[in-house]
């Protein structure tokens, strides 16, 4: 956290260096809402959660050792998912539940 640290350092992690990036989300032509932004000794990112497409299992009843066989699968990151919120995430979560060619409800 900003102004926690006693030596030199104080400069960079000054409130001063956090402040621009607060203000702008504040201000009423910022474009988004609900994202997650860092910022501090002037770097400022936006920091986001995904899903990975992971593993389906084939059968209704997965084991322990089937989620140890596609561990790699599971945190394969290629082609991650940013959903935009719960409902988006919940969606392409459970999209293979549907019939095939079917599309998940993006509402």
């Amino acid at each position: 956290m900003a102004g926690q640290r006693g030596d030199d350092g104080d400069s960079q992690m000054s409130p001063d260096l956090v402040a621009p990036m607060v203000a702008f989300l504040a201000h009423e032509t910022c474009p988004v809402s609900g994202e997650m932004y860092v910022a501090g000794a002037g770097r400022f990112a936006r920091m986001f959660v995904a899903s990975t497409k992971g593993y389906v299992h084939s059968t209704t009843e997965p084991t322990m050792e089937d989620v140890a066989q596609n561990w790699a699968m599971i945190n394969d990151e290629t082609g991650y998912y940013i959903p935009a919120d719960l409902t988006a995430w919940s969606a392409a979560f459970l999209a293979h539940l549907l019939p095939s060619g079917t599309e998940p409800d993006a509402t």
